[in-house]
């Protein structure tokens, strides 16, 4: 892994995401280095660059649904229904480059987050005594509970849920909404209103999937240290 194949990670970050890609041996692990590296790659997992680059995806998946959509509309003259249909394909072709890159990146920076919080566990003994890792039972367990509440990580999470939501909220909020006494927009638009709320939930659920898959794995690594874990199941055993 080289430096130009990690856009959207700080420099700070850089040598610690290389470091993890490149196999040591259990004697060799830099140990030394994992407070420091920890704090780097923390600040690069709450940093808002891969975050705007996810919504700019987002958006403009959204756009290449909204094209779709007016690519399916009933009633519309080709010279609507060709354009649209052409600026729906370009659109999700960009947002998926946006989206792969974004995701790549991510996954680089929790790949490296969690082998360094869990380099302790590579080395003989497990790592116990290591500082900030498995030194205190009663902070190793409060921290392990309480991880997922610390910088940005609630927003993001919120951000996840809100993109799994936005096809449910499309269909309660823009198709039944209204008196029911009065034409809607979506009337006799039913192929339209399906093709839309399927990219919405393309789009939405691949986004929030990423997120939270992203955080669940940090937070996974970061239970390691988790006395009451362990001993449920049987790690010390």
């Amino acid at each position: 892994m080289s430096e130009s194949s990690l856009p959207l990670i700080g420099h700070a970050a850089r040598e610690y995401v290389i470091a993890a890609d490149t196999p040591v041996g259990a004697f060799d692990a830099p140990l030394w280095q994992r407070s420091r590296a920890l704090r780097a790659l923390t600040a690069e997992a709450d940093s808002f660059s891969r975050l705007g680059a996810g919504l700019l995806a987002w958006l403009v998946g959204v756009g290449a649904t909204a094209c779709l959509g007016a690519a399916f509309w009933h009633g519309a003259p080709a010279v609507v229904r060709v354009p649209a249909a052409v600026g729906a394909a370009l659109l999700a072709y960009a947002a998926y480059r946006i989206g792969r890159t974004t995701w790549l990146s991510g996954r680089a920076v929790v790949d490296a987050y969690s082998w360094w919080t869990l380099l302790p566990e590579r080395v003989p003994g497990g790592g116990a005594g290591v500082e900030d890792w498995r030194a205190s039972p009663v902070r190793d367990a409060v921290q392990a509970r309480v991880w997922v509440f610390q910088g940005w990580r609630p927003f993001r999470i919120g951000l996840a849920a809100l993109a799994f939501l936005s096809p449910f909220a499309f269909l309660a909020l823009g198709v039944e909404g209204g008196p029911r006494y009065q034409p809607t927009w979506d009337e006799g638009q039913g192929t339209t209103v399906l093709v839309v709320t399927l990219g919405l939930l393309v789009t939405g659920w691949v986004a929030g999937a990423i997120v939270l898959w992203g955080q669940f794995r940090m937070s996974r690594a970061h239970a390691e240290r988790d006395p009451i874990q362990r001993w449920i199941l049987r790690r010390d055993r």
